[in-house]
């Protein structure tokens, strides 16, 4: 039980965080304390997929001899980018 105290708290602090608009320091927390879904999930819906996918190099589970990056994060933006109509970006992104 004393476990699941600290996760909520952490937890609850990286949401005050990202709340206050301090994002890097709220993903930052949540790796620190073994959170990265969290931390993945923050930045994609900030639309910050370069430093999602950074994250996961640095973090991520290893495929061989590089991290493997999440497809979702990729589909992510690349939706986002045709959104904007930045088509070119849009389907670099799929290829």
């Amino acid at each position: 039980m004393h476990q699941m105290r600290n996760l909520n708290e952490i937890w609850l602090a990286s949401e005050v965080l990202a709340l206050q608009g301090k994002f890097k320091e709220a993903a930052s927390n949540y790796v620190k304390n073994n959170m990265l879904d969290k931390a993945i999930t923050l930045l994609t819906q900030l639309k910050k997929f370069q430093e999602a996918n950074d994250l996961i190099k640095k973090h991520g589970k290893k495929g061989g001899d590089q991290a493997l990056l999440d497809p979702l994060i990729l589909i992510k933006q690349a939706e986002f980018e045709r959104d904007s109509d930045n088509w070119k970006e849009a389907a670099d992104l799929y290829i």
